[in-house]
């Protein structure tokens, strides 16, 4: 791994905090350190209040925002005296933590401090990064995970066993610390978690990360856990991918996507024997509110009508009885799968959002590749279910999840539109995804996805859009068809076998002739005449409205 960072660049960053945003980026621009949201960094400052009187305060990253991207708004400012007498507590509460935290704040209207803020604050240095490095945490999910990440570190860091995040981890370092030479350290690594680096100066505390981080790279490369990917054509069989989408929407209760990961990494992970592997949960303990500790593993079924379904059905029960071995009065969560290891085909993510399934289908790329390299140095071992069943159901985690708010009506439903009518077309497209839909476009000039075209030849994109709104999204729940145009009869047809595998399915004709738009039994179909007559807005809108109301089939509207 090479370090980013740049001396001309970080000349422009004047203050400590500037400092700290510029270090904290180069962290969350690589993947292979932090993903999505992970990780967290802290400058500790000396600042003036109010009356005149010098604070020592950590700015440490809040909860919510992404390394990648953080600015100073994204760092929370605390009183480091509040945070040092918590450390010395024996017991604290998850909220009691929080609302401490939040009291020490120097700016209330700054985001909540991360929960490992009382950690950073114990670390005795101005700088302190911390990520989940992939190396890192692929060697400590091992067996001996312990031995081997002391070999391939040195004696000059300090390992910790694996202990919960927030004040029960910065308890247990504060004492494991005591009489501890701090400047004879040179980072602290987390089983199954991660990694802290740390000093007074950014530069030195970025670059001890890139070097450890390194140095487990090396160790890895040294056991010859190194994944191999050969190059594997094969075909993805586009509609039982739409009958899998379907069996998990219902067990979810609502329309989700389904992102097919059909890359080669996923495609060797998919041949793995799963049954040999003790426990294949996620790469860290915080991915578990994504992912689920477990996904579900699919086979062939040889056709079966209900085949998927029932494997799934056995996945969902799985769940039930995992969290009915760990909850302490915990509410179970939705049980059925967040993603899908699918034999010989790679891995599907599913989720109400693309950006969701896409989150989702990261985190399992990472923790597939760490599983193939751990499976070169005598097995991978994740954490038990008990210690990922205790994340998945923290309530600081779960808060994560929770400011999403409410599903619109269309989230996780996939939507082809084809008109010639540029202005009605785009309102319509406009309205379906601010509902949550994905739409797909066909003109007779090509079809697009969200501005992407996927074909462009006359013959050849009515099949081409089809498959990949399949291929992208899992499935095809909906048309919206003017059937003046002449490729609409042929897209009818053409998607007639994944509409019957869509999500409350469902067709609107726009100037149709009844005897050229049949429809294969429970799809609904509804009829719009002579729109180009009325508003555009309008219109849209309506179009909108029957598509969601699963109630309404049949209708015929007329301007």
């Amino acid at each position: 791994m090479e370090s980013l960072w740049n001396d001309q660049d970080a000349q422009q960053y004047k203050s400590l905090r500037a400092l700290r945003v510029y270090s904290s980026r180069l962290l969350g621009s690589d993947p292979n350190l932090v993903l999505h949201g992970g990780g967290n960094t802290s400058v500790k400052e000396t600042v003036t209040d109010l009356f005149g009187d010098e604070q020592q305060i950590l700015t440490v990253k809040g909860s919510g925002w992404d390394l990648a991207t953080i600015e100073e708004a994204g760092f929370a400012p605390v009183g480091m005296e509040s945070l040092l007498k918590m450390a010395e507590l024996d017991e604290l509460s998850d909220p009691d933590m929080v609302n401490a935290q939040r009291a020490a704040m120097l700016d209330p209207s700054a985001p909540n401090p991360s929960v490992e803020a009382i950690l950073h604050a114990i670390i005795p240095f101005t700088f302190v990064d911390h990520s989940h490095a992939d190396a890192i945490v692929t060697i400590t999910n091992t067996p001996d995970g312990e031995a081997r990440i002391r070999q391939a570190l040195g004696d000059k860091v300090l390992v910790v066993p694996y202990v919960m995040p927030g004040f029960i981890l910065a308890k247990t370092i504060h004492e494991m610390t005591r009489g501890v030479d701090w400047q004879a350290l040179e980072g602290i690594v987390l089983m199954n978690h991660g990694l802290f680096s740390f000093h007074d100066d950014a530069k030195t505390s970025y670059e001890k990360h890139i070097e450890l981080v390194t140095r487990a790279e090396q160790y890895l490369i040294d056991q010859h856990a190194v994944v191999e990917v050969v190059p594997t054509p094969s075909e993805t069989d586009l509609l039982a991918l739409a009958k899998i989408r379907k069996a998990v929407s219902r067990h979810k209760g609502q329309a989700v996507f389904a992102r097919l990961n059909h890359s080669d990494l996923a495609l060797k992970f998919s041949t793995l024997e799963f049954e040999k592997i003790p426990n294949p949960g996620p790469l860290t303990p915080e991915h578990v509110i994504r992912t689920k500790a477990f996904g579900v593993q699919l086979s062939a079924t040889d056709e079966l009508e209900d085949g998927y379904d029932t494997q799934i059905c056995r996945y969902v029960q799985q769940y039930k009885d995992y969290f009915e071995q760990h909850s302490d009065g915990e509410i179970c969560l939705n049980p059925a799968p967040n993603y899908a290891i699918w034999k010989g085909q790679g891995s599907i993510a599913f989720g109400k959002s693309q950006k969701e399934t896409a989150i989702i289908e990261d985190l399992n790329q990472h923790t597939f590749e760490a599983i193939l390299k751990a499976e070169a140095m005598g097995g991978y071992q994740a954490l038990g279910n008990q210690d990922l069943f205790d994340i998945e159901y923290w309530e600081l985690e779960q808060a994560k999840l929770k400011k999403s708010g409410a599903a619109p009506a269309l989230c996780g439903k996939t939507i082809l539109i084809a008109d010639v009518d540029n202005l009605f077309r785009q309102a319509c497209v406009d309205q379906l995804r601010q509902l949550g839909a994905e739409v797909f476009v066909f003109n007779n000039t090509g079809a697009e996805m969200n501005g992407d075209r996927t074909g462009s030849d006359k013959t050849g994109y009515r099949e081409t859009i089809i498959m990949e709104a399949v291929r992208r999204c899992g499935g095809l729940d909906a048309l919206v068809l003017n059937m003046e145009l002449e490729e609409s009869p042929l897209l009818l047809e053409a998607s007639d076998l994944f509409l019957q595998q869509g999500i409350d399915p469902a067709v609107l004709f726009l100037n149709s002739d009844d005897r050229c738009s049949p429809v294969s039994a429970g799809i609904r179909s509804n009829y719009i005449q002579g729109y180009q007559q009325a508003n555009t807005d309008i219109v849209a809108e309506l179009a909108t409205d029957l598509l969601c109301d699963t109630a309404v089939d049949g209708a015929r509207i007329s301007f």
